[in-house]
């Protein structure tokens, strides 16, 4: 199963491997849900114990509106990372974006449990 680790430290060194000296690459990175679904990545938003948030992309045509989507790690079967020319693909996941450190998860009326 991926884990945050994985979304963390070797999926960006991956998309950063695969665009190396291809500065016009642009990458290209789908979740593969268990349920059929395809989520063409944006940009992991944050890393949680048991689920991670993700910007995607509704239309890799126009690469213009993106949703939020909140998952449990273990619905992700499948992670492809293609390169794609300039011309075929104008955005596509961004490693600059970082996600947000994990932080404590609240319970009840706003005690975090450590």
């Amino acid at each position: 199963m991926f884990d945050a680790a994985f979304y963390r430290e070797v999926l960006p060194e991956r998309v950063a491997t695969e665009c190396q000296g291809r500065p016009d690459a642009v990458p290209v990175v789908k979740l593969h849900l268990a349920n059929g679904q395809v989520l063409d990545l944006c940009h992991i938003v944050h890393l949680a114990d048991d689920w991670f948030a993700a910007q995607h992309f509704r239309a890799a045509e126009t690469c213009a509106d993106m949703d939020l989507a909140f998952l449990p790690y273990g619905l992700v079967g499948l992670i492809t990372v293609s390169i794609h020319h300039p011309t075929q693909r104008r955005i596509g996941f961004s490693l600059e974006e970082k996600p947000s450190p994990q932080v404590p998860q609240m319970q009840g009326r706003g005690e975090a449990v450590q």
